[in-house]
């Protein structure tokens, strides 16, 4: 009995830290190590989110396409941390790439769109990328 009230206080006390973790700790423990500290990806193998990111909110396909890719919809945090860390993401990495009338993602659209992760990320990328080019923006490059 007092083994099964351990592992009960343990894991409500795991539960509630998660609760309360900011942003920056979020992304620290669960994008960090592939996105790396400042959101500049591994080039060839990870994307940069930095100076790149924001610039897919110029199309809705853009926005939601940041909530399918496969980190994010199969991401163990729940709807509202992925709200967090994308808007903390947008707003500290990408506040010059951002559309003049930005809205935060909001808890409806995550849970709208994530629970349809994409299936082919580099095609959809690719496809995002020459509209956005031809919006005159860049983003870096994917896998």
């Amino acid at each position: 009995m007092r083994t099964i009230l351990m592992s009960l206080a343990l894991l409500l006390a795991t539960s509630a830290l998660a609760i309360a973790a900011s942003p920056v700790e979020l992304y620290t423990l669960n994008c960090w190590g592939c996105h790396q500290p400042h959101a500049e990806g591994i080039p060839g193998t990870v994307p940069r989110l930095a100076h790149s990111m924001g610039y897919f909110l110029a199309t809705p396909e853009g926005r939601v396409y940041l909530v399918q890719v496969p980190g994010v919809a199969n991401s163990p945090l729940n709807d509202e941390q992925i709200v967090q860390v994308l808007n903390w993401l947008l707003i500290t990495f990408n506040k010059d790439e951002l559309p003049k009338d930005f809205k935060p993602y909001s808890i409806e659209e995550i849970r709208k769109w994530r629970p349809h992760p994409l299936l082919n990320v580099k095609a959809a990328r690719i496809d995002l990328s020459k509209r956005l080019a031809a919006m005159g923006y860049t983003v870096a490059p994917g896998l």
